[in-house]
């Protein structure tokens, strides 16, 4: 799906995200194992990786290993984005973009720090905020990334690191991932991974016994509507996101 069109999209996701939430209630897909195709949406025409008649994202996503609690001022706590791709044809030029989402809609770019390694090194994530006030984070290491390659039915696994500055409000936040492939100036949406949800702690609250990070559609958004708040949150970021990758490269 091509970025511009993300929002103008939103609805026909929003259906999807809550039809893709009742089919995998009962699933465990927040802890163990590789990554997992993702949905099939109706949006989407095209693949951009592979031959393009499937309607499904070429590129399976999975967010995991991420801690349930970060501590405010505390150095980065790794989590990992999981990506395979589906195609028997390589896929070049991803980027991924996550969009985090807290209660209050209070964090700025200026509360966290991210970054994620690449073949070459680690590198930082653009911060952004959107007109809805979520926290867009895009993989493109300050414009000199040329993004990930996935090599046909390969998998590849992206390292992130997130900490929040001493500042930051404290609370529940949402991270959803999409996929994109850079193409030019613009991008194909080619994957999606979603939600994990965690809390953000000052440096002396106590601990959640037994406390897990939760990953998963069961845990996309707050409360009812949580599929179309999401849809239409990747939708905002990836206009956003786009934006980032065609900026030019300082």
């Amino acid at each position: 799906m091509r970025l511009r069109k993300a929002l103008a999209l939103g609805a026909v996701l929003s259906a999807a995200l809550v039809a893709a939430t009742a089919s995998t209630a009962g699933a465990d897909i927040g802890t163990g194992g590789g990554a997992r195709p993702a949905p099939a949406w109706p949006s989407r025409a095209q693949a951009t990786c592979g031959d393009g008649k499937s309607t499904a994202f070429p590129i399976g996503a999975r967010i995991r290993g991420g801690p349930a609690v970060y501590r405010t001022g505390g150095g980065p706590q790794t989590w990992y984005l999981d990506l395979t791709n589906t195609t028997d044809s390589l896929c070049t030029a991803i980027h991924p973009v996550v969009v985090l989402t807290d209660k209050a809609r209070a964090l700025r770019p200026a509360h966290l720090r991210m970054e994620f390694d690449t073949p070459g090194g680690t590198l930082p994530v653009s911060l952004e905020r959107s007109d809805r006030d979520e926290i867009i984070a895009v993989f493109d290491g300050g414009s000199a990334f040329p993004g990930f390659t996935v090599a046909a039915g390969g998998s590849l696994t992206v390292r992130v690191g997130l900490a929040f500055a001493s500042d930051a409000p404290t609370g529940e936040v949402l991270a959803d991932a999409a996929v994109v492939q850079r193409k030019g100036d613009d991008g194909e949406w080619i994957g999606e991974a979603g939600g994990y949800r965690f809390t953000v702690q000052g440096p002396q609250a106590p601990l959640e016994a037994g406390s897990l990070a939760h990953t998963g559609p069961r845990e996309r958004a707050y409360g009812a509507g949580a599929g179309a708040v999401a849809a239409l949150a990747v939708g905002g970021g990836l206009v956003v996101g786009a934006r980032r990758l065609r900026a030019p490269a300082r």
